[in-house]
Parts: structure tokens; C-alpha cells; sequence
């Protein structure tokens, strides 16, 4: 039997193309990871500062919130509404701090009924503040215990003003990482940037 011959476009054989190694090498991995590792040491510092700096925004908003929390129940009430600083929170009974201007303990509205400026057990605890997280601080910038609002929303003491900080740092904070809670006699609030 005589074998049939093909055409020869037909009857050849495809030629396979070579393999085109697909993916990474291990060298091309390695550098890519270095480079990423470079490039996050050198970011990280800068994403600290601004971690900080929004932790402490927040703690200050926080605090400017609370304050117009008590002048607003002072208003609705009729009666004075005291802010202050408490030392335990978690108490079963919490009570104002006696002479600390640490504010970083946490705080708590109630109504003086009475205007003697301490939680007395039949005064109506309006808001309680747990402590802040340890990287943030906030002092009062003066040595009264806590501030009062009478019936018409005015601060019944002079003006106060607390300093908002990171304590993260090591090294003296900087500006970007203060915030400054001004409170006015006639009740307004203002966050600034910067010390007080």
C-alpha cells in the first residue's frame, strides 16, 4: 500500500511557540517587597503625627460637645447644670475630682439643684464621660473643679480653658498635635489650634 502524501501546508507540523514564563521572579518579588518596606518606614512616622493629631481633634470635639451639653441643659431646665472632672468613672456613684485640673480621667453633667458644684445623691447625673485613651491629655488651664452653667446658659465662673495634647510623642508636642477648648463667661465654645 503506497501512503498518501499531504500537501505540505496541511500535513506540517505547527510549530509550538515557546512558553512565555508568566508571574514574578523571586528576584523581582524580593525587590518589591524591599522597596515597600522602604517606602512604609519612611510614611510611618508621618501617619503617627497625623493618627495624633486626629485623636486629639476628636478628644477636643468631644469635650466642646459636652460643655454645650450642659449649657443647653442648664437652658432647658431652668436650673444650674455643672461640668466636672471625675477621677472614676467607673464608680458606682462617680463625683467630681476636688481640686484636679486633670481632665483626662473622664467627666460628668449633672444638675446642681443645690449650686454647690458636687454630685450629691439626689442630683440627676445628665452625662458621663469615660477616661480618654493614655496618648491624649487635657489639663484645665486653671484650678476650679468645675464649671457651672446657670439657668440662662451663662458660665456662672470667669472664662476656662483647657489644653487637648498628645502624649504619644516623646519630645514636646507640636502644634498640629494641641488644641485649645475655650469657653467664654457668656457660655460659647471654641476649639482652637495650638496652646491656650
Amino acid at each position: 500500500m503506497r501512503r498518501m502524501s499531504c500537501p505540505p501546508l496541511l500535513c506540517r507540523r505547527r510549530a509550538l511557540p515557546h512558553a512565555v514564563p508568566r508571574g514574578f521572579t523571586w528576584v523581582e518579588l524580593l525587590v518589591t517587597l524591599a522597596i515597600l518596606g522602604i517606602l512604609t518606614a519612611l510614611g510611618a512616622p508621618g501617619l503617627r503625627a497625623l493618627l495624633d493629631q486626629r485623636t486629639v481633634a476628636t478628644q477636643a470635639s468631644a469635650l466642646a460637645d459636652a460643655l454645650r451639653l450642659a449649657r443647653a441643659e442648664a437652658v432647658k431646665r431652668h436650673q444650674r447644670v455643672t461640668i466636672c472632672n471625675t477621677p472614676a468613672p467607673d464608680a458606682l456613684t462617680p463625683a467630681c475630682a476636688s481640686a484636679s485640673t486633670n481632665w483626662s480621667t473622664g467627666w460628668l453633667i449633672f444638675a446642681d439643684t443645690n449650686g454647690n458644684k458636687v454630685k450629691d445623691a439626689h442630683e440627676t447625673l445628665l452625662h458621663l464621660q469615660q477616661a480618654l485613651p493614655p496618648t491624649v491629655g487635657l489639663m484645665l488651664a486653671h484650678s476650679k473643679p468645675a464649671i457651672t452653667f446657670g439657668g440662662q446658659g451663662l458660665a456662672v465662673a470667669n472664662n476656662a480653658s483647657f489644653l487637648v495634647q498628645s502624649l504619644a510623642s516623646s519630645t514636646t508636642p507640636s502644634p498640629p498635635s494641641q488644641r485649645c477648648v475655650r469657653l467664654a463667661v457668656s457660655g460659647r465654645v471654641r476649639v482652637l489650634h495650638g496652646v491656650c
